[in-house]
């Protein structure tokens, strides 16, 4: 079945610093990465532009951009965010990456999962992880010595407060990002590892200032 012609009209730049109008993310699950995005769309609160926050309930990384190119045919939404990893399904991945691109979204992607920009607010690494299972270990020693996690605690994907737990690391977080970029381009979307959740942060903390 067609989903149509590609929404090139799409008001939306990867360099507009102060974005206006309606924003759409459209996240995987109902956990983790809606919970991050919910909490950081209420400690903005933004009053320029609306964003709305939904779940495409776990669906893999190409279901993730059609939910949002629907959601985007019932509302012209200004900027369009798709946020997914490759999930271990590298032809559904590179179809996500092409298809958003065609529709003018912008694919928020980490490698190996979204967790991996969590880690990020702990310490700095290149380590090329497979998988989410690899990468939880380190992810919860981190944290732990970040005092994040208390000493025993395991981390927990539905933790409605990692958001506000994580808050205090975020610009070390982002800077581990962007010296992650400059030491591997990610231009492809492909690179292992890599997160680009901080593009996103640093155009909602902007228009945050613009306000």
């Amino acid at each position: 079945m067609s989903r149509g012609k590609s929404t090139n009209n799409l008001k939306r730049s990867s360099e507009n610093k102060n974005p206006r109008g309606d924003l759409l993310i459209v996240v995987e699950g109902e956990q983790t990465e809606y919970n991050y995005f919910d909490s950081l769309k209420r400690e903005l609160k933004l009053s320029t532009i609306k964003i709305k926050v939904v779940s495409a309930n776990g669906g893999d990384p190409l279901e993730i951009v059609n939910t949002a190119y629907d959601l985007y045919r019932q509302k012209q939404y200004d900027q369009v965010f798709c946020i997914f990893d490759d999930d271990n399904k590298p032809e559904k991945y590179k179809q996500a990456l092409s298809t958003a691109k065609e529709h003018d979204f912008e694919s928020i992607t980490s490698i190996p999962c979204f967790e991996f920009w969590f880690l990020l607010h702990c310490c700095y690494t290149t380590s090329p992880f497979s998988s989410y299972k690899e990468l939880r270990p380190k992810l919860e020693s981190e944290m732990r010595k970040e005092g994040i996690l208390r000493p025993g605690e395991n981390y927990n994907k539905s933790d409605k407060l990692l958001y506000e737990k994580l808050k205090s690391n975020q610009e070390k977080a982002i800077s581990h990002a962007i010296k992650l970029e400059q030491n591997h381009p990610n231009e492809n979307g492909c690179t292992k590892p890599s997160t680009k959740v901080h593009i996103l942060i640093d155009k909602l903390q902007k228009q945050k200032n613009f306000e």
